[in-house]
């Protein structure tokens, strides 16, 4: 095996411990939301079509390169079906016949193998123009339909399938012997096991890639000053495969509880910091951290066309209601309520309920979409519910 071979291995190998994380994590879940099985089976077959490459590399078996043709050419497909259920509507028509022929033409490139695994591999090249066709997708939406949240979690998959598509150009070697899509993947995973505690802006993106980058020098150097390099592919190959490495670290870090023990923090001193003088007051302050960022209040006159006894028998013990489990089939009993609480989080852009005070009706709406890691989120908006009742009732009290 070249040394090319030998760093292609590594770098796909991390890549595919990084995706099949995310995706057992999901598949461990016994409810699911539709983003949620859409990222499973997207971070699932990419897991398998770089696990697949690395072990063409480390055997040489022209099976295992077939196989991972086939699936490289249905990513592009399964990030149109993420873009669509993050947006909430239908991509163009022709956008999807351009994503679902350029698929097609893929896998009759991998029957084409037999001609020469480059050859046919070079028929896929439709993949990073697909990735860019639903990177335009997302960045020109119409920011007004969705929530502030959701808003956040599509910039960071925006800018994650942004690295990943000039990381692809690397895989046709344009810029070199090793692709090193795997990277883009990765981040990727890290945007969707970091949720709604990944970064926000551009900027913070950069800052992260800067510090994982220089951390990925500073180690590589280290390795590289044990036995020098005879070639700039040694350098640059060590280089990637560390970076490959810290990444996929990351996402294991990210996937375990402590992974988001900054973003609890976080959101911890925003609660402790709140103005609980009044409701308005308390709700303005403390829905400034994730997962609160987007807080809509609906009380009064938001909630005339609706029912109160019915939109109370939605709220599960905990006071909330979660828009993907409303929508599964469940008693007759609270079907009225099911239907009237799932109009009321559509009409908000909402994903999630928080019932707050009873009597009279009030109800917070947030809109919560992407996470691999919903019940961090969930466990954060039940503490901000009795935080937010005992104000509420304070205010009731005062008002009395």
């Amino acid at each position: 095996m070249t040394t090319a071979a030998d760093f292609q291995m590594l770098v796909d190998g991390f890549g595919a411990l990084g995706a099949l994380s995310v995706a057992a994590v999901l598949i461990r879940r016994p409810a699911r939301s539709p983003v949620q099985t859409v990222l499973m089976l997207v971070f699932g077959l990419a897991g398998v079509f770089y696990a697949c490459r690395s072990l063409a590399m480390a055997t040489g078996i022209e099976g295992f390169g077939l196989a991972s043709l086939a699936l490289a050419c249905t990513l592009p497909l399964g990030a149109l079906v993420l873009a669509e259920i993050l947006l909430r509507r239908h991509a163009p028509l022709s956008l999807k016949i351009v994503i679902g022929g350029g698929a097609v033409l893929g896998l009759l490139a991998a029957l084409l193998v037999g001609a020469g695994m480059e050859e046919a591999f070079s028929l896929a090249f439709y993949v990073p123009m697909a990735l860019a066709l639903v990177l335009g997708l997302i960045l020109f939406r119409d920011r007004k339909a969705l929530a502030p949240m959701e808003n956040a979690t599509l910039d960071s998959y925006a800018r994650a399938l942004l690295l990943t598509g000039v990381l692809v150009l690397t895989d046709f070697g344009l810029f070199g012997e090793v692709g090193l899509s795997a990277l883009g993947m990765l981040g990727l995973a890290y945007a969707a096991a970091a949720g709604a505690s990944g970064p926000q802006r551009w900027t913070d993106t950069v800052k992260e890639l800067a510090l994982a980058g220089a951390t990925a020098l500073l180690l590589g150097g280290a390795l590289l000053r044990l036995r020098m390099p005879e070639t700039l592919l040694e350098a640059g190959g060590v280089v990637g495969v560390t970076v490959s490495a810290l990444l996929a670290l990351s996402v294991l870090l990210r996937l375990r509880s402590g992974g988001s023990d900054q973003k609890r923090r976080l959101f911890d001193q925003a609660l402790v910091e709140a103005d609980v003088s009044d409701l308005k007051g308390f709700l303005a302050t403390a829905s400034r951290a994730a997962p609160l960022q987007g807080l809509v209040l609906a009380e009064g006159a938001d909630l005339a066309a609706y029912t109160p006894e019915r939109l109370r028998e939605a709220f599960d013990a905990e006071g909330l209601a979660v828009l993907a489990r409303l929508e599964r089939i469940g008693a007759e009993a609270t079907r009225e309520g099911r239907e009237q609480m799932i109009d009321l989080l559509h009409r908000h852009a909402a994903t999630h309920a928080v019932l707050i005070l009873e009597h009279p009706l009030k109800i917070a709406l947030v809109g919560l979409a992407g996470s691999a890691l919903p019940e961090d989120d969930e466990r954060s908006l039940a503490l901000f519910r009795k935080m937010a009742a005992l104000v509420a009732k304070q205010d009731a009290g005062d008002a009395a």
